[in-house]
């Protein structure tokens, strides 16, 4: 079997691996019943709204898509068929492995942040050029709104591993991930229609049809394997094979809500040969992957109150996604006291790893710190979602003459010292300390190899 290399990511290609002859199929299938449910519950709106000249081009907008599956399901067929499958708990589903899973987060979840913003953000989105293409027609790339989209991605990954009644049905990370569904479909609706008006508004055959399956598969993969190989042990930190499985197995039962086939993430193994596949087949930088991810970096640098500097960002994304994918993105080489600041944060990861591990009661405290921790800096913060959690709405509506441009975040440049960046200066003072241990245990092993030279030479 032959070895494939991409990025800083080397494995070998297996039976359970997928050729393109079954990926490039899977970019014209997409999610039907939620296309179909979507439609229906934009003519419900228009009705209740009493607007029924509404052309059906137009999604109208200031309804809640939820709310109208939740009230009007059982008035209709597909609606009420929606409802159900949302609502039936596969057999396969385990909640105790589930609720472990969900535990895996936040006891990774320094890592596991980091990992997802620089990998997953900087890495897979924007290099895939489908998802790459509807991105620049939603508009919620702009460093305008942005933050605000970044924000709602995490509220959703917090609410789904919150706790074990919130992703079941009826739980907030459950009618979360419905919401996020009947987004997907809309956008898909909407950029659909405007290329049944001008054919090249979008290129569907060349990336396929707008949030496909193929697009969901790889956000799954994106969630829930790159965690395991591709940002945690770059960083020191080497998840058990139970913790794979368990956290594989909380994003196979996310993926079916958002109707991902749940075939490729079977198991550990064919999870991880559906990650290595797409990352072979689909990884390949554009044009407009400069414009997203240049307006990532101008979203996420300096932004207060942590001001990360734009070489930490650069240092993280160029080892866990490699040079040749960060030179194309156009990503500057940072120097050595970003990548001393990035060893920094590995080795911390590691050694609060390693505690939680040996140490009876510092897992538990750890979930529990972070879990708490990350809800109220992302939701309840006046700097994250300020207490008012997003309802996943169809804000950044494709239009013909709206794309994504190049832009800056409108802040200044940052003139504040070294020190006034909290999380750089945790970091290096993390990797000085860790330096000054390395040498001392140097120290005494070379004072005790010369005693032991001495001995034997007299």
């Amino acid at each position: 079997m032959a070895f494939h290399t991409v990025g800083n990511y080397t494995f070998q290609w297996t039976d359970l691996h997928l050729p393109r002859e079954k990926t490039d199929p899977l970019r014209h299938e997409y999610d039907t019943l939620g296309h179909d449910a979507v439609k229906k519950l934009q003519q419900i709106a228009r009705e209740l709204k009493r607007d029924v000249a509404v052309k059906p081009t137009l999604c109208p907008g200031g309804f809640d898509m939820y709310a109208v599956l939740r009230d009007h399901h059982s008035e209709d067929e597909t609606l009420d068929r929606l409802w159900r499958e949302l609502h039936t708990v596969p057999e396969w589903v385990d909640w105790e492995q589930i609720q472990r899973g969900q535990k895996f987060f936040y006891r990774y979840a320094a890592a596991n942040m980091v990992g997802f913003l620089l990998q997953a953000f900087f890495g897979e989105n924007s290099a895939a050029p489908g998802v790459i293409e509807v991105l620049m027609r939603t508009g919620g790339f702009s460093p305008k709104v942005l933050v605000r989209r970044l924000l709602e991605t995490f509220q959703h990954l917090l609410q789904v591993t919150s706790s074990l009644e919130s992703i079941q049905p009826g739980g907030q990370g459950h009618t979360t991930t419905i919401r996020v569904r009947l987004l997907h479909a809309a956008v898909r609706e909407r950029i659909l229609r405007l290329v049944e008006t001008r054919p090249d508004y979008f290129d569907v055959a060349t990336y396929g049809v707008p949030v496909n399956i193929l697009d969901s598969i790889h956000s799954i993969t994106t969630y829930s394997c790159n965690p395991m190989w591709f940002q945690l042990p770059q960083m020191g930190v080497f998840p058990t094979e139970q913790e794979k499985e368990d956290y594989i197995v909380l994003f196979r039962y996310v993926g079916y809500l958002l109707a991902t086939p749940i075939e490729y993430f079977a198991s550990v193994a064919q999870a991880k040969a559906t990650m290595e596949s797409l990352l072979l087949h689909e990884r390949s930088v554009t044009a407009n992957s400069l414009i997203i991810g240049h307006n990532l970096m101008e979203t996420v640098k300096d932004m207060a109150p942590f001001h990360i500097s734009e070489g930490f960002i650069e240092a993280g994304s160029r080892v866990l996604n490699g040079d040749a994918l960060s030179d194309s993105l156009g990503l500057g080489r940072p120097g050595m006291l970003a990548y001393a600041c990035w060893k920094g944060h590995c080795w911390f990861v590691r050694v609060l790893a390693l505690a939680q591990k040996w140490i009876p009661g510092a897992d538990d405290a750890a979930v529990r710190y972070f879990r708490m921790t990350l809800y109220d800096a992302i939701v309840n913060s006046r700097k994250g979602l300020g207490g008012r959690l997003s309802k996943m709405d169809f804000k950044y509506v494709p239009e013909m003459d709206k794309m994504t441009k190049r832009e800056g975040s409108g802040r200044g440049l940052f003139v504040g010292s070294f020190i006034e960046r909290p999380v750089e200066t945790f970091y290096l003072s993390v990797f000085v300390v860790g330096v000054v241990f390395w040498l001392g245990i140097a120290s005494v092993m070379g004072l005790g190899l010369l005693r032991v030279l001495k001995l034997y030479g007299h």
